[in-house]
């Protein structure tokens, strides 16, 4: 018997009831399709799926469309995926995927992973995105990673905050092309694990807010697509300018009468926080919003974003500052992996390849890299 699919299956309501409006048996329908009555009827049974060129005759017939005729399963035990990309380059379907099978890989790593395996990492209840509520969140979380104040905190304070989640750092060389363009996150609902690709190419101040931001999504699991996108935005603009420092710089900002000193304003911040002018800027704006003030207004002709750019090309990208332009070796790479950004990655893939007996191919799978760079991480693993 063939095995249904995993994830859709027949909407068989539909089907009923398109049968019964056009006057088709199921005789009749099997007729037109070519097929024996048996086979129409192990698909009204769920006993089998259609093969496509059958399944696409169908809907013909019936006049339905695909999401018609058919419905996605939901597998609450599936890899959930959280991506951000540069501006508004789409995510096709196929990366979607890609994503997915790559976290059906990282299943596999769970058992060498360091952690305890019998407890849930902590999360938030309901979390939300209104302002206050945010601002209290980051507050806590703050003064957890050692800020006090109005001052910023070190990329190692930040980057220790991860494992008490069950969140696995896998720093990634994935360049500046639009594939990957900041980071990807995917959780495992089955074994509550976190598993974040952060690009080492991206520039050092973007670097800080995508690392903030995917503790945002580690803080909030249960929050998914937009929602979940939207709060670890919100999550990580708070946590990174706490809300002193956004009271006191809008009062200063709005005191300054001409569009340039507002800009060198909000470089001089960001410099100092080492995050980017924008997150500054809608920081700001927020605040304004929130006590129903005047927002400063630096969008006429792209003013702040081509002062962002600029400020951006002014700094390196992270693998550039570590490893001085240079590229790194494979023993290098994951040295700095598990010294710099602590993380257990390597060990247990380390493991799981000599236990299981595994091929360069896992590697070059689980991180989407050039066929000689996995064959160098190979070696050096096994």
């Amino acid at each position: 018997m063939q095995k249904k699919r995993p994830d859709r299956e027949l909407n068989l309501k539909n089907i009923a009831e398109k049968l019964e409006s056009m006057g088709l048996t199921q005789s009749k329908l099997a007729s037109e399709l070519g097929v024996s009555r048996q086979i129409i009827s192990n698909w009204m049974k769920r006993e089998k799926f259609p093969r496509p060129e059958k399944l696409l005759r169908l809907a013909k017939i019936l006049k339905l469309s695909f999401d018609e005729i058919v419905v996605k399963i939901v597998n609450e035990e599936e890899p959930l995926i959280a991506f951000r990309k540069k501006g508004r380059h789409k995510i096709s379907k196929d990366y979607i995927e890609s994503a997915k099978y790559m976290g059906s890989l990282l299943e596999k790593l769970v058992p060498y992973l360091p952690f305890d395996h019998f407890s849930r990492p902590p999360s938030l209840i309901k979390p939300r995105q209104d302002y206050e509520y945010i601002h209290k969140v980051t507050k806590e979380i703050r003064k957890e990673i050692g800020a006090t104040g109005t001052s910023g905190f070190s990329f190692q304070s930040l980057i220790s905050f991860f494992n008490q989640y069950h969140a696995v750092i896998i720093p990634v060389f994935w360049g500046t092309k639009e594939q990957h363009e900041n980071a990807l996150h995917i959780y495992l609902p089955k074994t509550m694990t976190t598993w974040i690709y952060l690009n080492l190419d991206s520039r050092i101040h973007d670097f800080k807010f995508w690392m903030a931001h995917e503790l945002g999504h580690v803080k909030s699991p249960d929050l998914k697509g937009d929602d979940a996108e939207d709060f670890a935005d919100a999550f990580a603009g708070a946590l990174l300018i706490d809300e002193e420092t956004i009271e006191s710089e809008y009062i200063q900002i709005h005191r300054l009468r001409t569009i340039p000193k507002q800009i060198n304003r909000l470089k001089e911040i960001a410099e100092k926080l080492v995050v980017s002018p924008l997150t500054v800027y809608y920081e700001i704006n927020k605040y304004a919003r929130h006590i129903n003030e005047t927002e400063i207004d630096l969008e006429t002709n792209k003013t702040i974003y081509k002062a962002t750019t600029v400020f951006s090309r002014q700094h390196s990208t992270v693998s550039q500052s570590l490893f001085e332009n240079k590229k790194p070796s494979a023993a290098e790479y994951m040295s700095c992996s598990k010294k710099l950004f602590q993380s257990p990655f390597f060990d247990a893939l380390a493991s799981f390849l000599k236990e299981q007996k595994q091929s360069a191919a896992f590697i070059q799978n689980l991180l989407n890299l050039p066929l000689a760079d996995t064959q160098y991480l190979y070696e050096e693993l096994c």
